[in-house]
């Protein structure tokens, strides 16, 4: 049976419940997230709405309609949610980074990790689907393609950061003599495990990891990771930490043009400057060798810009 039929049949179930219930919120918050999960948001955001005319305290009905609202382009409404959410008793720190995607309050460093984490963990059963099937994600492909020719010989030892459920892996393995990867994702790390690719997986945030470790790599790569990561001097430092010399640093991002070098957008992810990023190398003793602008994937329709570079450390 599909995922699908499995939240139809869900459905049908709640929709029972409702009626034995009808003044239970909590039954029409579950409504509202298998509608979402059934692609059907319009009907989903109905079943928010009336969770909350139950009970106005429905923290989680507020966070979810609010990402509704965003995706919408209803901005202005989503921040009430969100704001509403954390009088809830919400969890702060992710609400402040909704709302900074929003453009509202301070710009968050990074995506909280709690958030990235629990993201992950659902998302893992059907991401590598979703993620190249639907969206068309090339970035890991873009990432590997030039490393033969970077680096004729194999590399020695080998890191991916955020490495998720090992989709770069197959790609990196044939350049490997030792492949290693670390992600927050329990779940996504366990799909990263099945593929048999990886000597070695850490469940870790990638900057406390590369601090942490006394292994040295000569090259290390972050395929769709720093989307989540606006600030990336403390990653950047933390890479040079681990790097060894003659070593590749190779990643993707999108492509933005604040002044500041980085922006959060209202899909949640970061975008960064060419002109930042080539800063953040030059001030660390790292070589732009390679920087191609490529779209990363497909976002409702359209292709999203991005930017890989590869950095060599002399």
């Amino acid at each position: 049976m599909t995922a699908s039929a499995d939240h139809a049949r869900a459905l049908a179930a709640l929709e029972r419940d409702a009626r034995a219930h009808p003044r239970d919120a909590r039954v029409q918050l579950a409504i509202g997230q298998t509608l979402q999960h059934l692609e059907r948001p319009l009907q989903a955001l109905e079943a928010y709405e009336r969770a909350l005319a139950m009970n106005p305290q429905l923290g989680a009905a507020w966070t979810l309609r609010g990402h509704l609202l965003r995706q919408a382009g209803r901005l202005a409404d989503a921040s009430v949610c969100f704001n509403n959410a954390i009088a809830c008793g919400e969890d702060v720190a992710s609400h402040l980074y909704f709302l900074g995607a929003l453009g509202l309050g301070a710009l968050p460093d990074a995506a909280p990790p709690e958030f990235v984490r629990a993201l992950f963990d659902e998302y893992a059963d059907r991401f590598d689907d979703d993620l190249v099937d639907t969206l068309r994600y090339r970035g890991h492909e873009q990432v590997c393609a030039p490393l033969a020719a970077l680096h004729p010989a194999p590399f020695e030892s080998v890191l991916d950061l955020g490495c998720g459920s090992g989709l770069a892996a197959p790609l990196l393995r044939p350049l490997s003599r030792r492949l290693a990867g670390v992600d927050l994702s329990p779940r996504m790390l366990e799909r990263a495990t099945a593929t048999g690719l990886y000597d070695e997986l850490h469940v870790a945030e990638a900057v406390a990891h590369l601090r942490a470790t006394a292994a040295r790599h000569d090259l290390v790569v972050a395929c769709d990771v720093f989307i989540y990561l606006g600030d990336l001097a403390p990653m950047f430092d933390a890479v040079s930490h681990v790097l060894a010399p003659g070593g590749v640093f190779a990643f993707t991002v999108e492509e933005g043009h604040a002044e500041s070098g980085y922006d959060l957008l209202p899909t949640l992810r970061y975008a960064h400057s060419e002109a930042w990023l080539r800063e953040l190398a030059q001030v660390r003793s790292l070589r732009v060798t390679r920087c191609e602008r490529a779209p990363l994937r497909e976002g409702h329709g359209e292709a999203i810009a991005g930017l890989t570079m590869h950095l060599r450390r002399d």
